[in-house]
Order: C-alpha cells, then sequence, then structure tokens
C-alpha cells in the first residue's frame, strides 16, 4: 500500500553541498550571515531618516512657508476678487473638486481616529513594560527585606537596568513631544474646519458663501500692477508644482533603492578581507557612507531650493505693495477678498494637516518598534533576575 522512500537530500547530503546543476540550487545558498541582515535593516533605517527627515522633511518646511506669506499678503484672494468679481475664479473652484474628491473632512477624521490608535498601541506596549519593571523591583526589594542587605548581595533593580529606565525617560520624552505636536494638528483642523465644510459643499453653496462685487474700471496703472503680481503668483505656484514633483521622485527614488544583492557582494568581500573574522553590522558603515553619498546632490538641493523660494517670495512682496498703493481707496471688493481668501487658506490647511497626520503615522509606526524592543527587553531582564533570585534563595 505505501513504501517508504528517502528523499536524495537526506540519504546523499554531501550531493547537494555545492554547486552540483543536475541537483538544482544548493541547500543552504541563500542562507546569509545574520549580521548581513541587521546591516541592511540599519541602511533603510538610516536612508528613510535621511530622505524624510533631512530632505522632504526640510522642504515641506519651506513650502509651509510659502503658504504662510501667502496668507500674511492675502493672497491670491486680494488679486481674485479684483480679477473676478463675479462667480467663482477657476484656482478655487479646482481647490473645491480635489477637496470633494479626496471626501476631505471623512479621510481627515479616519486619519486621526488611525493616529489615536497607534499611539494607544504604543502607549499600552510601553506601559506593559513599565510594569514588568516595577513588578520585578518591588519584588526585589522584598526579597532584600526579607534576607538583608548583608546576605541579598545583588545590585538593585536600577543599577542591574540601568539603560532600561533610561529608556523610560526618553520614551516618556517622545510620547510629550508627539502628543503637543498632535495637539498643534488638531487645533489647525479645529481652525479651518468650518471653511472646510463650505468646500466641500456644492459649486451654489461656496457661491452663496462668496459676496460678488460690483465691476468696478480698473485704471490702467491697477491693471499693470495686477498683472505684474498675477506674473509672481504664477511664478510661485510653478515653483511649489517642481517641488512636489521632486519629493515624489525621491520618494520613489529611496523606494527603489534596496541593497538585499548588493550587501552580498560585500559581505563576501569582508569575509574575504578579514578571514576567521565574525561579520558585525560595524563592519558596513564604509559601505553606507558610499551608498547614502548618492543623496548628497538632493541634499545640497534644499539649500538651493530655500535661497531660489527666498528671492520669489521677495519679489512676489514687492510687487504685492505696488499692486496695494495703486489699489488704495478701492474697498467695493473687501468682503470677497476675505472670504475667498479663507477658502484658500483652508485649502492650504487641508493639504498641510493631510502631511502632518501622515508624519505622525510614521512616527508612530516607528515608535512600536522601540517600545516593542523596550517590553521585550524588560520580559526578558525580569525573566533573569526571577532566575537569580530564585538560586540565591537556594
Amino acid at each position: 500500500m505505501a513504501i517508504a522512500r528517502v528523499p536524495k537530500e537526506v540519504s546523499e547530503p554531501s550531493a547537494f553541498i555545492g554547486d552540483h546543476k543536475e541537483f538544482g540550487r544548493p541547500l543552504f545558498a541563500q542562507l546569509v550571515p545574520f549580521a548581513v541582515h541587521v546591516a541592511a535593516s540599519i541602511y533603510e533605517e538610516r536612508r528613510d531618516r535621511l530622505v524624510n527627515s533631512s530632505i522632504i522633511g526640510e522642504l515641506e518646511i519651506l513650502t509651509t512657508k510659502i503658504h504662510d506669506a501667502l496668507q500674511s499678503l492675502n493672497l491670491p484672494g486680494s488679486l481674485q476678487a479684483l480679477e473676478k468679481p463675479l462667480g467663482l475664479p477657476s484656482t478655487l473652484l479646482s481647490h473645491a473638486e480635489e477637496v470633494r474628491q479626496a471626501d476631505a473632512l471623512t479621510r481627515l477624521q479616519r486619519s486621526f481616529a488611525d493616529t489615536a490608535k497607534l499611539k494607544s498601541s504604543d502607549e499600552a506596549i510601553f506601559t506593559e513594560g513599565k510594569e514588568v519593571l516595577h513588578s520585578e523591583r518591588t519584588e526585589d526589594e522584598r526579597l532584600r527585606l526579607r534576607y538583608g542587605t548583608e546576605r541579598w548581595t545583588r545590585p538593585d533593580s536600577k543599577s542591574a537596568a540601568e539603560k532600561l529606565y533610561a529608556q523610560i525617560a526618553e520614551i516618556e520624552g517622545y510620547l510629550k513631544s508627539a502628543a503637543n505636536s498632535d495637539e498643534l494638528v488638531k487645533t489647525k483642523f479645529r481652525e479651518c474646519e468650518d471653511m472646510l465644510k463650505i468646500l466641500s459643499s456644492s459649486e451654489r453653496e461656496i457661491s452663496n458663501f462668496v459676496p460678488s462685487s460690483r465691476r468696478i474700471n480698473i485704471a490702467p496703472r491697477l491693471e499693470v500692477e495686477a498683472g505684474k503680481l498675477r506674473t509672481c503668483l504664477n511664478d510661485v505656484s510653478r515653483f511649489e508644482s517642481r517641488r512636489r514633483r521632486k519629493i515624489e521622485s525621491l520618494r520613489e527614488k529611496a523606494k527603489k533603492d534596496g541593497i538585499s544583492s548588493i550587501i552580498l557582494v560585500e559581505a563576501a568581500r569582508l569575509e574575504r578581507e578579514y578571514p576567521g573574522t565574525q561579520l558585525v553590522a560595524a563592519h558596513f558603515e564604509d559601505f553606507f557612507e558610499q551608498r547614502l553619498a548618492q543623496y548628497d546632490p538632493d541634499v545640497e538641493a534644499v539649500k538651493t531650493e530655500a535661497l531660489e523660494q527666498d528671492r520669489l517670495l521677495e519679489q512676489l512682496e514687492e510687487a504685492n505693495t505696488t499692486f496695494i498703493s495703486a489699489r488704495r481707496g478701492d474697498t467695493s471688493s473687501r468682503e470677497r477678498e476675505q472670504a475667498l481668501q479663507r477658502l484658500e487658506n483652508a485649502y492650504f490647511k487641508y493639504k498641510e494637516i493631510v502631511s502632518n497626520l501622515e508624519v505622525g503615522r510614521k512616527f508612530y509606526n516607528d515608535l512600536s518598534k522601540i517600545v516593542g524592543r523596550f517590553r521585550d527587553d524588560c520580559k526578558a531582564f525580569s525573566y533573569s533576575r526571577r532566575s537569580e533570585a530564585a538560586q540565591m534563595e537556594s
């Protein structure tokens, strides 16, 4: 009914150790040293920190400065109110359509809820680790009182787990800083929530919110200055669009920057260079530096972007000053200007909040790894101390 057959890999194992085409891939051919896996993880962490913090993060800060400058200059509301006294500007209509398509309010509320869940999970894991340490410390103090310090000679809990107790303060600092950032983002949302509701409504409801102004004969000088201001505003808009494309391109570049195959070549080189030496992640430091050097031009480009942005904003401020001077005395479109500007500000705040929430989500995901390791280290420490205490008692 059944015949026992021993696989050749078991009956003739020596035939499968080495490169034999007739038997296919040799056993353990893809097995790599643990240090290589650790090194790959370290590189990915450094790459992501470099790209997200030193490059993309700085570029997004610069973009926020553009929106703050536009808001302080009351742009583009003041220009839109003059150029189009009736109806809604095309820019505002496109922004409203984007907000509607994204279902902005639901998206933001869902993101806030998801972030809160991640934060709650991190805090629960962190609390679990602290409770393990607290239980171990309580038990150690009980045994110390029972046997006396002369007989119970091992170090106290804080001295034995100095790094773990230091980590508590460090992680608490992370959580406190994150809580402050979360509150700032929520405040931003509360400030623009009403305007976002209007922006996500129908075109007719937006038109009801934005009052029309009477048509006026624009003086030749005002028309010229308005044209100059519009040119400067378009230059800033194109500059920001190029930056968004650059950020997306950089994210794609980092995503494709895998080192799985290359690091094996580097590991083989290190094994030849240091025969008999066990590989550790520190051996790959030079390799990391050489590999991350490909992002040096992107880091330098941030400084160039900042200088270019300062130049464009300076031109915009000068054009806006002359525009306001030429327009002095005209208050016919003041209410319309304010309504348009409030809607534009809400749109930019929405984009900013989306970016903030994405950063927060990534932060809590990264923090989950830290608190997870902390909890596991606390459990391991507690287990070793319990075993040690049992031996001392016996």
